[in-house]
């Protein structure tokens, strides 16, 4: 924090004798998180705002906004939080912006240099040959094919132009909003979304193939990927990916509330009520969708019966934990139930869960009946940036919480 202090107060004096103004409009910021410039960068798009001498960042990724409100200026330094999770910018504002993306927080101390250039809309300005392909469709996406890494997702594109917007599925849920290109005969693909930096690039051997490809969200997680078009690909059903174990019936849990008073199933508001429960953290861009699609159940169904209670796997204490679920509950806007209940770790989520066993992700959601009885359970989260996906599981859930609420 010394440190930060010294660099504001240097930029304050700076700040006296020339003056850089921010200019409004689109930007391209680029997140290079490797030391080599081009390897592992990370282009998005955002635009600066201003209303009555306030200023705000607008990152987009695809059909998605995302406003960045917690904006500060001292002198020719700019300090911005994201939404929802820790990370920060802190940058130098000249003609282009340059200074530090910090993933997890500045006082985590990790961070990737950071640079944008005003007035470019292009996602991938570098790359301008026009495309060979069309890549529009439905692929398999196999990460590190060949090796006991190897995991198979379903990339699903849409194309107009040059321009590619889209998402990868896997089992767990999708890897949100993602925008890029085709140029020639290579696809690019990049999303930031303040929890995830992640850049997709290959090449586009024929209409139907894709190799060569690399897929990295940091620099300890570089995967070589290939992929082939199949309009029929599927993915696993949710019910033989994790399922209720045998002997249980009925699900039980305990934590700590935002005001640090303890929670348990047994309290009065949760008797007698139709109950999903959320596992997951503020940490998980997907836990985000999820309680946002949750919040309008609670909103429409409260009063009917339905309740909704979030269990956050966190830091290792719930003093530290709690300040990030508060960031968490408010980005969301729900004022349903969250509760602190250990810290993350695969021993502790399946502690928690002991009534339900298979392959679990964050998020893992339960719906319970009136009567306590688990009557589905399901891992990951496809959000609203998978379509149709999304709006199916919507549709399937909330009339699953009107025949629970109709049940005597």
């Amino acid at each position: 924090m010394k440190k930060l202090l010294v660099f504001a107060l240097v930029a304050l004096a700076l700040s006296c004798t020339k003056k850089n103004e921010l200019t409004t409009g689109p930007w391209l910021g680029i997140i290079q998180m490797d030391t080599i410039p081009g390897r592992l960068d990370v282009p998005f798009n955002f635009e600066v705002r201003s209303d009555s001498g306030k200023v705000c960042l607008v990152v987009r990724n695809a059909d998605e906004l995302i406003w960045v409100n917690e904006v500060e200026r001292i002198g020719d330094s700019l300090y911005a939080k994201f939404p929802t999770f820790t990370s920060e910018l802190v940058v130098s504002i000249n003609d282009s912006l340059s200074g530090y993306y910090y993933p997890k927080g500045i006082k985590a101390g990790r961070r990737y240099w950071f640079y944008a250039i005003k007035g470019e809309t292009d996602r991938f300005p570098w790359f301008t040959e026009q495309p060979k392909y069309d890549v529009t469709g439905r692929w398999w996406f196999i990460e590190n094919p060949g090796t006991p890494d190897s995991s198979v997702m379903i990339a699903e594109l849409k194309q107009d132009g040059a321009r590619v917007t889209g998402t990868i599925l896997s089992p767990y849920g999708d890897y949100r909003y993602l925008e890029g290109k085709v140029a020639g005969n290579k696809f690019y693909f990049s999303k930031n979304d303040g929890a995830q930096t992640i850049i997709i690039r290959g090449e586009i051997t024929d209409s139907a193939n894709m190799s060569n490809g690399l897929i990295a969200g940091s620099p300890r997680w570089v995967s070589s990927w290939r992929a082939f078009r199949d309009e029929n690909a599927q993915l696993p059903k949710a019910e033989s990916m994790v399922w209720v174990r045998k002997g249980y019936s009925t699900f039980e849990f305990a934590g700590i509330d935002l005001n640090g008073n303890r929670v348990t199933s047994n309290d009065e508001r949760f008797k007698g009520k139709v109950l999903a429960v959320l596992a997951g953290g503020s940490w998980c861009p997907n836990c985000l969708d999820e309680g946002r699609f949750y919040k309008t159940m609670y909103e429409k169904y409260r009063d009917k019966g339905f309740e909704v209670v979030s269990l956050c796997f966190e830091d290792k204490t719930f003093e530290a934990a709690q300040p990030k679920i508060k960031r968490f509950a408010q980005s969301i806007g729900a004022d349903y139930t969250y509760l602190y209940v250990a810290p993350r770790g695969r021993a502790q989520r399946d502690s928690v869960l002991y009534a339900i066993e298979g392959t679990m992700a964050y998020p893992t959601s339960m719906i319970l009946d009136r009567k306590g009885k688990i009557r589905r359970v399901e891992t990951g989260f496809s959000g609203p940036g998978t379509g149709e996906h999304f709006k199916k599981f919507a549709k399937e859930t909330e009339e699953l919480i009107v025949k629970l609420l109709n049940e005597n």
